[in-house]
């Protein structure tokens, strides 16, 4: 349980550090000129979204990137506000650190683009053509807030995957698979029971994970009872194919690394950082194939009401809970044939 709370919030903490530190460059504006477009500019790259701005001398600016605090020094000239004014042509230095290609690519772009905004402000009627943007959802969502709630799926794959696989690995271990086999019950009842005494151990793991994504995170769903919903298909469906993990492998040892291995990487591939359509379309056509793509999914529009397949949440279920039936059964199967190849006489 422990484990299938401390990885994905490792990998909150890991992300969260690129996003505070990635999201927007961190840029020194030396302002020669006092004037109002001087003023009028630094505002246009201040709404860009794209710097941290610091405004500072230039000795001062200097010195933070010879220390490596900036990746960007934009000085404006001190005659800046007269050629603007008189329709002169303005060269704009902008001294650049190109060791990161990332953050170089990003104010490559975002420097014109604040200097666009700058003069289709000021001189409304010589920029003709502006972009009217029409959002499709109406809020945004930050990084964080779209990422923690993938993480929440990981978790709970973690937990399915480690609580039942480890579970019917240790039957195999001690024996006691044994006595469950002579029992006079059918294989469905013993694998349904525990299937439901993993659901509950893992449901643990999933209230402390709801616990950090709304009240410490603050990510509030927008619809609770989805989430609910759909937390206990998602459990049910990890839990199941711990189970016949487990039920093939039948040691701890194996299980354990496989499942923590399988989850990483399905992770990375299932539209964790956005949805997986927006990347290659043969990694995306791949992992429609498995769970999580769905989870995610269904779990996106449980918290922020989006719609990130090309199905709707109704479907996405369905799905799921296709394959919850599906892996439950085949889990059934795996006990019995294992029972009836004499494996555990």
């Amino acid at each position: 349980m422990i484990t299938s709370i401390i990885i994905p919030i490792n990998f909150l903490l890991l992300f969260l550090l690129f996003a505070l530190t990635g999201g927007q460059a961190p840029t020194a504006i030396v302002l020669e000129d006092k004037g109002p477009y001087a003023q009028q500019f630094l505002s246009a790259m201040e709404h860009s979204h794209s710097f941290i701005i610091q405004q500072t001398t230039s000795v001062d600016a200097k010195t933070l990137m010879k220390k490596g605090q900036i990746v960007a020094i934009v000085t404006v000239p001190a005659n800046f506000d007269s050629l603007v004014r008189d329709g002169n042509q303005v060269q704009l230095p902008v001294v650049l650190n190109n060791l990161d290609v990332d953050f170089t690519n990003d104010i490559r772009r975002a420097v014109p683009l604040a200097i666009t905004s700058f003069y289709a402000n000021t001189f409304p009627n010589q920029v003709v053509i502006r972009a009217h943007e029409v959002d499709a959802y109406s809020h945004d969502t930050g990084y964080i807030q779209y990422l923690v709630v993938s993480l929440m799926v990981v978790s709970i794959m973690l937990g399915g995957l480690l609580q039942a696989g480890s579970n019917a690995a240790r039957e195999y271990e001690k024996g006691t698979i044994k006595e469950l086999m002579l029992a006079p019950a059918s294989i469905w009842a013993i694998q349904i029971g525990k299937i439901l005494g993993a659901l509950l151990l893992n449901s643990l793991s999933a209230v402390v994970m709801i616990i950090v994504i709304v009240f410490l995170i603050g990510v509030w769903p927008e619809h609770w009872d989805e989430l609910f919903a759909f937390v206990l298909l998602l459990m049910i469906t990890f839990v199941a194919l711990g189970a016949l993990i487990g039920t093939l492998i039948r040691r701890r040892q194996a299980v354990i690394p496989l499942s923590i291995g399988l989850s990483i990487p399905v992770f990375f591939i299932s539209g964790a950082f956005g949805p997986a359509e927006w990347g290659d379309q043969v990694t995306a056509a791949i992992t429609q194939l498995q769970p999580v793509y769905y989870g995610i999914a269904i779990f996106q529009h449980a918290f922020h009401n989006f719609t990130t397949t090309s199905t709707s949440p109704a479907i996405d279920g369905f799905i799921l809970a296709g394959f919850a039936a599906l892996i439950v059964t085949i889990s059934a199967v795996a006990l019995s044939y294992s029972r009836g190849r004499g494996d555990i006489h």
